[in-house]
């Protein structure tokens, strides 16, 4: 903590000193959670996690934007045990600058981006994106993504350049596109995903498809392949009643992703919306798949009162298994201070049975 408040109050210092306008913020997660593991071993642990945001306006056309994490922490462990100190990591840490010149805006360093259903990267990284909007309802944005450096002299870089295109006229629809380059192990793959976006109140649907051409680039490879899919996310907001239906399906050989973090609802069989530390059966299964992969998931959210509601869902992994789980959801300060519970129950393909339990309060400032 010395740390955090060390780095932050040098920065607004030199902040102010410039007479330069800056915004801080934060977010800070606590969680608890009781489970069993693939070989149903039970265990319960607390861990937590602090991000800080700096974001500084330098000038008009100019502004700095830096995001500190501390953690994740599990209490009693490495950084959190007794007598020791938690490192600070940097996630962001990047210039925007806007190009008058031509209306458009370049980013640059370290900085977070995802695309829009989380399906090939959701995490920081370091490198370029562009942006340029034309008219009223049309935007495009370029990415230089630097995934992989190793030696500096080595021929081992991985590199992957991202254009997105997209318009929210009457119907909001778009592409991205993808170049993965693996400098090392001599291959490459091109991935064109478009979507498109449907809101018709009180439904929503949004569908995204793809397609992935992995390609071999040894003198004597000739190994190209191909992965087909798509996802499928639609939903119903009757206000005091919210229902969702998420479908996930790839062919053979899916997607190649960077760092996804794509959310189907599930606890146990993917990444939980109050935990998404407790998942035992979801490492990307729609990338590289041997067969055919299909995820089928149902939800259901009840808004009892503006501090209260109630969620639970289902769902099926093909040739993995099925969960259900539940939960509620509290705002003991509106829009400040939430906590939620919830408890899963899932069922794999080799009947393993797996369960989890527990609670998170989630601060933001």
């Amino acid at each position: 903590m010395k740390k955090i408040v060390l780095i932050m109050s040098v920065l607004v210092l030199i902040v102010g000193l410039g007479a330069i306008e800056f915004d801080i913020s934060g977010e800070s997660r606590t969680r608890a959670a009781y489970a069993n593991d693939d070989n149903k071993t039970d265990g319960g642990w607390v861990d937590g996690k602090v991000n800080l945001f700096l974001d500084s306006q330098l000038h008009q056309n100019l502004e700095f934007h830096m995001q500190a994490e501390i953690g994740d922490f599990v209490w009693g462990n490495g950084g959190a045990a007794v007598g020791t100190n938690e490192s600070l990591h940097i996630r962001e840490a990047y210039i925007d600058y806007s190009i008058n010149a031509i209306g458009a805006k370049i980013k640059f360093g370290l900085m977070e981006w995802a695309d829009r259903n989380s399906l090939v990267l959701d995490d920081s990284f370091a490198g370029v994106m562009l942006s340029k909007e034309f008219g009223d309802s049309f935007s495009s944005e370029f990415g230089f993504i630097k995934t992989h450096e190793g030696g500096e002299f080595a021929h081992d870089d991985k590199t992957t350049l991202m254009l997105n295109l997209a318009t929210d006229g009457f119907l909001p629809m778009g592409a991205y596109g993808f170049y993965h380059f693996d400098r090392m192990n001599k291959d490459a793959n091109i991935s064109f995903m478009p979507y498109v976006a449907l809101d018709f109140e009180p439904i929503t649907l949004d569908i995204t498809a793809f397609l992935d051409i992995q390609m071999d680039l040894n003198e004597d490879g000739d190994d190209t392949t191909m992965g087909l899919g798509g996802a499928v996310r639609a939903g119903l907001d009757l206000g005091m009643l919210e229902v969702s239906a998420d479908v996930l399906m790839a062919t053979k050989h899916g997607l190649s992703t960077i760092s996804p973090y794509y959310m189907n609802g599930l606890y146990i069989y993917g990444y939980g919306a109050h935990h998404d530390g407790l998942t035992l059966y979801w490492d990307t299964p729609y990338e590289g798949n041997a067969d055919l992969f299909m995820s089928l998931v149902g939800g259901v959210k009840a808004n009892i009162s503006e501090k209260f509601a109630l969620f639970g869902n289902g769902g099926y992994l093909i040739d993995t298994g099925m969960e259900v789980n539940a939960g509620v959801e509290y705002e003991l300060i509106p829009d400040l201070f939430g906590v939620s519970g919830y408890g899963a129950f899932g069922i794999h393909e080799n009947e393993t049975k797996n369960y989890a339990i527990g609670t998170t309060l989630n601060l933001k400032f």
